[in-house]
C-alpha cells in the first residue's frame, strides 16, 4: 500500500512538473508578451487585430507586428523550416523580382534579387544573400531567421524575424520583426525616395500626440513590415498545396487583395499588373544572378 501511494506520488508530481520543464526563457517571454498586450489587441484599429510598433534611430530603424493569428501552430511549422517557402513570401514583394535557396558554408541562403516595384529584368536587379535558419521542431518558440548584410537603398544588416508560440484553440501568437540599418549612402537614398516616389505616403501608427500617420522612415518600415505580415498570412493560407506554381498563384490574389485593405499605405499598381508581373517572375530561369 504504501509503495503505490508512493507511485501515485511520484506520477503526480511527474505529471505536474513536467510541463514546466518545457518552458524556456523564450517562450515564457513570449506569453507575458501575449498577456501584456491582450488589451491592446483587442482595441486595435487594425483588421485581425494586431499591433505593429516602430522606431527609428541614429543606430536602427524598426518595425514590430505582434498578432494572434488563426492557425495553429503546426500550420506554422510545415513552412518553418523551408526555405522554398520563404522563398516564395518573399517574392510576393513588388520590389523582389526572383528568389532561389542555396547553401552557404553548410548552412541554408535564400539568393534573392530585388529591384523597382515594376516589370525588370535580371540584369538590372540588386543581389542579396539571406541566411537562414529555424528553430528545432517542436521547440516552446516556432523561430525563423533571415539575416543579410546588404539590402536596397544603401541599407545594411537587414533582419526579418518571426517568433511564434501556440495558444489554446488552435492559434498562435506571432511577433514578426523588420530591422536594418543605413550607411550614410543609404539615408541620402532615403532622403531622394522622400522627396520623390515616398513624398506623400504614410505608415500605420500615428505621431506621438496628434493623430496624424507617421510618414518618413517610419512609415517605410511599417509598411514594409506589414507586407511581410500579410504575405506570411498569405502563404499559412495556402500552405497544404503541395504544387509550387498552384500555391504561389493563389498568394499572390491573396497577397494583393489583402495589401487593398490599406490603399492609402499600400497600393502600388492595377490588380492585372501585380498578377501578371508575378506570374512572370515566378515562371523565369532562376539562375540569372
Amino acid at each position: 500500500m504504501h509503495c503505490f501511494a508512493y507511485l501515485i506520488l511520484l506520477l503526480g508530481c511527474t505529471y505536474a512538473w513536467s510541463p514546466l520543464r518545457a518552458q524556456t526563457p523564450e517562450a515564457l517571454e513570449m506569453q507575458q508578451m501575449y498577456q501584456n498586450l491582450r488589451p491592446r489587441l483587442a482595441q486595435s484599429p487594425l483588421r485581425g487585430g494586431l499591433v505593429l510598433n516602430s522606431s527609428e534611430s541614429s543606430d536602427r530603424t524598426n518595425g514590430d507586428i505582434y498578432a494572434v493569428m488563426d492557425f495553429a501552430l503546426q500550420r506554422l511549422e510545415q513552412i518553418n523550416r523551408d526555405p522554398v517557402r520563404w522563398c516564395e513570401i518573399l517574392l510576393l514583394m513588388s520590389n523582389s523580382k526572383n528568389c532561389t535557396s542555396g547553401v552557404d558554408r553548410n548552412s541554408p541562403v535564400l539568393l534573392l534579387q530585388m529591384g523597382t516595384k515594376g516589370p525588370q529584368d535580371l540584369s538590372s536587379t540588386m543581389a542579396m544573400d539571406f541566411h537562414f535558419s529555424s528553430s528545432k521542431v517542436q521547440a516552446p518558440v516556432l523561430e525563423t531567421l533571415l539575416s543579410s548584410s546588404t539590402g536596397p537603398m544603401g541599407t545594411k544588416d537587414g533582419t526579418l524575424r518571426l517568433r511564434a508560440i501556440s495558444l489554446p484553440g488552435d492559434q498562435a501568437f506571432i511577433h514578426l520583426h523588420y530591422s536594418y540599418r543605413s550607411s550614410m549612402a543609404g539615408r541620402f537614398a532615403t532622403e531622394m525616395y522622400l522627396q520623390t516616389l515616398g513624398r506623400g505616403k504614410v505608415g500605420f501608427s500615428t505621431e506621438a500626440g496628434s493623430e496624424h500617420l507617421v510618414g518618413g522612415v517610419r512609415g517605410i518600415i511599417e509598411r514594409n513590415t506589414m507586407r511581410y505580415f500579410i504575405a506570411l498570412g498569405c502563404a499559412l493560407q495556402f500552405s497544404a498545396i503541395e504544387l509550387p506554381a498552384h500555391r504561389f498563384s493563389r498568394m499572390t490574389a491573396c497577397w494583393y487583395d489583402e495589401t487593398q485593405r490599406y490603399p492609402v499605405q499600400l497600393y502600388e499598381m492595377p490588380r492585372a499588373d501585380y498578377l501578371d508581373m508575378k506570374r512572370a517572375e515566378y515562371a523565369r530561369p532562376a539562375d540569372k544572378r
